[in-house]
């Protein structure tokens, strides 16, 4: 009971600080915590091998994303206002609210774990949240991943396939290489 709510309150932190930060370091940190998070919440379900996959490839992903944000020209910290900060903030706090009303009439449909089922679905509400609220090409990456780190969670609760494991892991290697070069492209033409 302590390690689960452990597991949803730094799931939660984690996103958190990927919201509210205005650097791009933390909040790559934030993402690499919620992949050591989604790392233990999947390991008391599957074999350590398995487990282990999805946590080296979410990290080598955030390896690419952070060669990406070093090598390309938008490396300016864009200083977010404290309004901001806290809008996003309460943002995410109201959709974890949502996300409470709605687990167990989800989990009536899902035969997972309640902690799972919570943090998934909060990573997948906190990650389209995180998409919406920006034009910044790295952001909506990163929220991207959460949401896919979220659905990754619920799904490997009711799936243990090697195969979707390796996809999955082929996803987000390919998404972070995308990001790279799309990164690029977009500073380029602002160069322009």
């Amino acid at each position: 009971m302590f390690l689960n709510n452990l597991l949803i309150f730094s799931a939660l932190a984690a996103v958190g600080l990927m919201l509210v930060a205005s650097d791009w370091r933390m909040r790559i940190a934030g993402l690499a915590s919620l992949y050591l998070v989604g790392f233990i919440v999947i390991i008391q379900i599957w074999p350590v091998a398995l487990a282990s996959v999805k946590l080296i490839s979410g990290w080598m992903g955030i390896a690419l994303l952070s060669t990406s944000m070093i090598n390309s020209m938008n490396q300016v910290n864009s200083h977010r206002f404290t309004s901001e900060a806290v809008f996003r903030f309460l943002m995410a706090v109201l959709v974890w609210i949502v996300v409470v009303a709605i687990a167990p009439s989800i989990n009536e449909w899902l035969p997972i774990p309640y902690t799972n089922l919570y943090i998934g679905v909060s990573l997948m509400g906190s990650g389209l949240l995180f998409m919406s609220l920006t034009d910044d090409f790295i952001e909506i990456v990163l929220g991207l991943l959460t949401i896919l780190a979220g659905f990754d969670i619920i799904y490997s609760s009711l799936e243990g396939s090697a195969l979707v494991t390796g996809i999955y892991a082929f996803i987000i290697i390919l998404i972070c290489s995308l990001n790279g070069y799309f990164s690029s492209v977009v500073s380029d033409r602002k160069v322009e």
